[in-house]
């Protein structure tokens, strides 16, 4: 079920992108007075980094599932560009926060379906896994852009549950790719 046929290499980039999206998701759950501008400039280095990791396994992806992998690298660039938008105009961030976080999970979410099928080679139960954890993620991204008073109102919860789902998620891929 978790047998390891190809190796990338242990993922030290989704180990450190799951690792931070679990501690940004503790901040918001234990400190809910963080303010929405230390929200959004906190949000644009997750969104960079994640963009970043994005880009950084784009080559090894395109040889895994072929062309589909451009979506990742245009999801890679997207989101190096919200995280700008985020830390060098917060305003902007704060205004617009919850419809760019629905887009950022969504597209996230359909970048990770999309080329989902590579976690077979790595086994059966990491696919099954991964396959729940991106779906899980795609309904809140959904939730949050179609309901946004209830967006508004559980805001904080909602990314910290889709951070806690992406992060380990990431961890997981880090260690199935071992």
């Amino acid at each position: 079920m978790f047998s390891m046929r190809p190796r990338w290499g242990f993922d030290w980039h989704e180990l450190i992108t799951g690792i931070l999206f679990i501690l940004a998701a503790l901040v918001l759950l234990f400190e809910p007075h963080v303010g929405v501008t230390a929200l959004a400039i906190v949000f644009g280095f997750v969104a960079i980094i994640s963009g970043l990791t994005t880009i950084s396994g784009f080559s090894k992806l395109r040889d895994l599932v072929g062309n589909v992998a451009i979506f990742a690298l245009v999801i890679g660039i997207i989101d190096l560009l919200i995280g700008l938008l985020f830390i060098i105009k917060p305003t902007s961030g704060i205004m617009t926060i919850g419809y760019l976080f629905a887009f950022w999970f969504i597209l996230d979410s359909i970048e990770r379906l999309l080329v989902i099928g590579h976690l077979r080679q790595f086994g059966t139960g990491y696919y099954w896994v991964s396959l729940i954890l991106d779906i899980l993620s795609l309904l809140l991204g959904v939730l949050l852009l179609v309901n946004p008073v209830v967006a508004a109102i559980s805001m904080t919860w909602m990314i910290a549950i889709y951070l806690i789902i992406f992060g380990v998620n990431a961890i997981v891929l880090a260690f199935a790719r071992r």
